[in-house]
């Protein structure tokens, strides 16, 4: 991505009348980057995703307690009784994104074979 400033430069030294190839080339930026800052008159330009997926928080907490933190489970239940097509990486993301998924972490025991601490997978509520 090119910085606020190299844009203002590209766009002035084209308003002045120099070509696009001659700045291409005293700024060590490709053509086709000037063509674009200059159809964008110099202004970074970003388009919000059309098919961005948005799930209700209270939803997908509720649905988090229900499956004891099994986030397999919650994909399957969000994709199977309510209908949204979510990818699991996109709702780990959310899950990690929020407070709530904190306080589910797995508990630390002691092995009975060894002296060394172990996390046992199985997530329970710390209080």
């Amino acid at each position: 991505m090119i910085d606020p400033d190299m844009r203002n430069a590209v766009f002035r030294l084209h308003q002045e009348g120099m070509s696009l190839r001659e700045i291409s080339r005293r700024l060590h930026v490709s053509r086709n980057a000037v063509r674009a800052i200059v159809r964008q008159q110099g202004k970074l330009v970003r388009k919000a995703r059309e098919d961005k997926i948005q799930i209700d928080p209270e939803l997908l907490e509720r649905l988090y307690r229900e499956c004891d933190g099994w986030l397999q489970r919650v994909h399957e239940k969000l994709v199977e009784e309510h209908q949204i097509q979510v990818g699991y990486s996109t709702l780990t993301r959310c899950c990690a994104t929020w407070n709530w998924a904190a306080a589910h972490r797995c508990a630390v025991t002691a092995c009975p074979t060894s002296r060394a601490p172990r996390c046992s997978m199985t997530p329970r509520l710390i209080s």
